[in-house]
This record gives structure tokens, C-alpha cells and sequence, in this order.
């Protein structure tokens, strides 16, 4: 969803026969930052659960994350700074990036303006330290969890702090996302599990733009009721899902500019297709020459209580 908005940007421009569905593309694609966030407060509190997490790994998870999400996305930063280079160079244009900028891009406090799909990994990331924490307490006593921090963390994200602190904003999705974990796996007392994840909707549906709250409440209904096997396709596209993110608007987006202007406006749609073909091409080898490798480390590294229990 979100590479069909960036794409659909540029190619809905003029007026051809796919101008309004890559304006609804552009208008609408980029409600899959919300799916992507239901997702991980669905899927980290289960691999956490799984894993036998303790308070204890706090910083082993933070480091399994680091090891998992990192390498690649300095990959990717690399990548997109070198494309900018020689894009503003040919365009006579100055480079943007200095060694500041960059150095604060390492630790996503900065990001290059041709990949703002970095921001969302800002949001990840404080999401990581603050769920290490949150999950002990989410399933060692809910009650307080629901009662008291959620609804503290849900008023912070419409204060100013939100300037500061770019998860706050985006609270009420993860948590709906840890919820779902809780109903899933039959964690706590179910009502109060329903009651909060009923409120968590509302909240959302009243506060947030009305394709948000769709998106966020049909990933909830597919992870909680969806039951059959996943097509071998859809599972590729997962695998390799996180390299798309990663690459997808810099290849992507200089690859249509570059091809654009040669062809007509009616066969935007064979660009469109031609496209996300090339990169999804282009991120499986990314995901081959390291997100693999990140993937296959990071899974090497156990819990405490689960070494203990293999040995």
C-alpha cells in the first residue's frame, strides 16, 4: 500500500484513464503505516512470548532487534545518499546531507529527505524500548496496564510532546495490536481483553482519520479470525517486505522520473507495473546480500529462560 502511494503520486498527474486510480493510491496507500503498526504490536509481543521473554532480556531484546532491523537499514541509508548524490549532482543542485545530518541518520534522529519512509522507523524504534517494558506488565497484570498506562499514553499523544516523540501519536494502533496478542493467546481476563480492545477501536475510529480506522480494524479482524493457509505468494512478498520498505522510494521513485517523460501518458499504468516488478526484483537481492543475514543472527540469540529450558 504504501509503495502504490509513492507511486501513484507522480503518475497521477495529467489526465489519462488511470488518473483516478492513482490518485486513490496516493490518497489512500498511505493508511498501510497503520496495518504496518498493528502488525508489530500484534507480532512482538508474540515473538516475545514465544521466546520466554523476561524483564531481565530488556537489552537482549534491544540488542536482537538492533542485530535484526539495523544492518539493512544503514544498507538502505547508504543507498539513498548515493542516489541523492548524483541526482542533485546532475541537477546542479546542492547536496543536502552533511556529515552532522548523516550521523544523526545512523541513529534515526535524522532523514534524508528522498526516503521519508525512514520517519516510520523512528516510531519502531521507540516502540522497541517501550515494549520491552510494557509487555511484563501487559501480562502480569493487565488490569493496570489497560486501566492506568494505556489511557495515560493514548492523552500524551495529543499533547505537544508528539513533536518529540513521534510514537505517542501512533499508540492507540500498537495497542490495539498488543491486545490482539492478549485475545489471541487466551492471555488475562477475556472481558477485560474485549472491553479494552472495544475502547482502543472507538478511540481510534473518534480521533483518527476514518481509512485509518478501517485498515487498523481489518488487520484486527485477519489476525484474529483468519485461520487458513497463507498463499506461498503472499508469504514471499512478508519475507521480503522489509527491503521493500526500505528501498522502494528511492529505486522506485527515481526509476519512474527517469522513464516518465519517454513515454506516454496512457501506458502509465505498464510504468506502474514495470515498477514495482523492478523493485521487488531489486529487494530480494538487497534481502539476500543482508536482511537474511541480520535475520539468521538475530534468531541466534535466546532468552535466558529459553537457553535454560534447551539445556
Amino acid at each position: 500500500m504504501v509503495c502504490f502511494c509513492h507511486y501513484g503520486n507522480p503518475l497521477s498527474a495529467g489526465d489519462h484513464f488511470f488518473t483516478k486510480l492513482f490518485l486513490f493510491f496516493k490518497q489512500y496507500g498511505k493508511f498501510g503505516v497503520e496495518i504496518f503498526f498493528v502488525i508489530s504490536g500484534f507480532i512482538i509481543p508474540y515473538s516475545l512470548y514465544k521466546g520466554k521473554y523476561q524483564l531481565g532480556d530488556y537489552f537482549t531484546f534491544l540488542y536482537k532487534r538492533l542485530l535484526r532491523l539495523h544492518p539493512p537499514y544503514l544498507l538502505a541509508l547508504f543507498i539513498t545518499l548515493v542516489i541523492m548524490y548524483f541526482s542533485y549532482k546532475t541537477r546542479h543542485v546542492a547536496f543536502p546531507e552533511d556529515f552532522a545530518s548523516i550521523t544523526r541518520s545512523l541513529v534515526y534522529l535524522h532523514f534524508p529527505p528522498d526516503n521519508p519512509v525512514f520517519w516510520t522507523l523512528a516510531v519502531e524504534a521507540q516502540y522497541y524500548l517501550f515494549v520491552g517494558l510494557f509487555y511484563v506488565l501487559l501480562v502480569n497484570y493487565s488490569s493496570l496496564a489497560y486501566f492506568l498506562v494505556v489511557p495515560v499514553f493514548l492523552f500524551l499523544g495529543h499533547t505537544s510532546l508528539v513533536e518529540n516523540f513521534s510514537l505517542l501519536k501512533y499508540f492507540v494502533f500498537f495497542f490495539i495490536g498488543n491486545t490482539a496478542f492478549m485475545i489471541y493467546l487466551g492471555i488475562g481476563n477475556r472481558w477485560i481483553n474485549s472491553f479494552s480492545l472495544a475502547s482502543l477501536v472507538g478511540f481510534s475510529y473518534f480521533f483518527y482519520e476514518l481509512p485509518a480506522f478501517l485498515c487498523s480494524t481489518f488487520t484486527l479482524s485477519f489476525i484474529l479470525l483468519y485461520r487458513k493457509q497463507v498463499l506461498s505468494s503472499l508469504k514471499f512478498i512478508g519475507t521480503i517486505s522489509y527491503s521493500i520498505y526500505l528501498i522502494h522510494f528511492p529505486i522506485g521513485i527515481k526509476f519512474i522520473n527517469l522513464l516518465k517523460p519517454r513515454i506516454n501518458p496512457s501506458y502509465s499504468w505498464l510504468l506502474f507495473i514495470v515498477t514495482v516488478v523492478f523493485v521487488v526484483l531489486v529487494s530480494l537481492i538487497f534481502y539476500k546480500i543482508i536482511e537474511a543475514f541480520s535475520e539468521d543472527i538475530s534468531k541466534k540469540i535466546k532468552y535466558r529462560e529459553y537457553k535454560q529450558r534447551l539445556l
